[in-house]
């Protein structure tokens, strides 16, 4: 079984609160939709749907394998070959040609990294690819992804269903969540990929909307669950331009997705079990399109303890409903209560697509 000590303390810079404007490299990149982020890197796609590393402070790039090459792609290509729709796309005012269902099963993904991609080859790419929850990998360098099969690890029973990871610098392994709450290991620093499962499955109440899985700054696994639903807004969305007069009416225009729920449970391996974290003291949790974070308030005074600071992540949100008010704001455990920061969304259109995304700024 994995043991566990208190992670490294990282050298952080203090939190002031003021707003910083970052300026993103020349283009082509700053036509990148920011997908996710991880380890001070964007996770940007360009117009081919093709993923890319970004550093917002450095302006270093790096390209990822193409998506074409992923396990079960051809599901998402028409005849001729062409990726059918591109989720990260800003929009066409043409209807699409294609079954919008088939296409979010195409081209969502959450990515961890092993390391800072300044290691060259020796950074670990793993990617979730979403909704299905497959998981595919490669190191920089690499022109495919490799997909993990069940046939190869009969472990995992099937390839599908995983919803989360984080990489653990102190025993070099990446922590994968699957949908029924149990957790495995991807060993990848032998000759070949071992795959453990440390954690069985959980029955535990209603399935969540979305989970999280991270290492908290004192060595515990949590898993963060997220229920969301549906509300009519008070204020409709502005639409951009290109759109007003193509299908207008086609867009539901007060149509939101709001968190209802977030708990916070650590993963007792001894045991078998998940406990439920009723405060999280002098923390705060960072969750969306990101790895999941969480950093203690006495060194960012600014930051409210106790608290979950949330973005959009909603697959079928977000890219069907891409000019929507996007969930940005602060949950509080305590109370179960959001404070969203609605004044600022609606003075910032540009914050609907692509979603809004936490980063932690790196130099490397």
């Amino acid at each position: 079984m994995p043991q566990f000590r208190r992670r490294r303390r990282r050298r952080l810079l203090p939190f002031t609160g003021d707003s910083v404007r970052v300026p993103l490299p020349q283009p082509p990149l700053t036509r990148h939709s920011t997908v996710g982020s991880a380890h001070g890197w964007l996770v940007t796609a360009d117009e081919a749907s093709n993923l890319h590393l970004l550093n917002p402070i450095t302006g270093a790039h790096v390209a990822l394998p193409p998506i074409a090459t992923l396990h079960h792609v051809e599901s998402c290509t028409d005849a001729q070959g062409r990726l059918m729709y591109n989720v990260f796309d800003r929009g066409d005012p043409e209807p699409t040609p294609f079954d919008a269902r088939e296409a979010r099963d195409c081209m969502y993904h959450r990515v961890t990294l092993s390391c800072s991609p300044a290691a060259g080859s020796a950074c670990i790419v793993l990617l979730v690819h979403m909704p299905i929850g497959e998981l595919s990998y490669a190191r920089l360098g690499d022109e495919r992804w490799t997909w993990i099969s069940p046939d190869d690890h009969q472990l995992m029973a099937i390839s599908w269903g995983f919803m989360d990871s984080f990489y653990n610098e102190d025993d070099g392994l990446f922590y994968v969540l699957r949908s029924h709450r149990s957790v495995f290991t991807l060993n990848f620093n032998g000759p070949s990929l071992v795959v453990k499962k440390i954690m069985s499955r959980v029955r535990k109440g209603d399935d969540p909307s979305s989970m999280y899985i991270m290492q908290a700054p004192w060595g515990d696994i949590l898993q963060i669950w997220r229920w969301r639903s549906y509300v009519d807004s008070s204020t409709p969305v502005e639409l951009p331009r290109d759109l007003l007069g193509h299908n207008e009416d086609d867009i539901d225009r007060y149509i939101e997705l709001r968190t209802t729920e977030i708990e916070v449970y650590k993963v007792d391996l001894e045991n078998q079990a998940l406990v439920k974290m009723t405060s999280l003291a002098d923390h705060a949790l960072f969750l969306g399109y990101n790895s999941s974070m969480c950093f203690a308030t006495k060194d960012f005074p600014t930051l409210k303890p106790n608290c979950v600071y949330i973005t959009d992540d909603s697959v079928e949100y977000v890219n069907m409903c891409k000019h929507n008010w996007r969930e940005t704001g602060v949950w509080d455990i305590e109370n179960k209560s959001l404070q969203t920061f609605d004044s600022v969304l609606l003075t910032n259109s540009w914050m609907n697509w692509p979603s809004p995304v936490w980063i932690t700024p790196s130099l490397f």
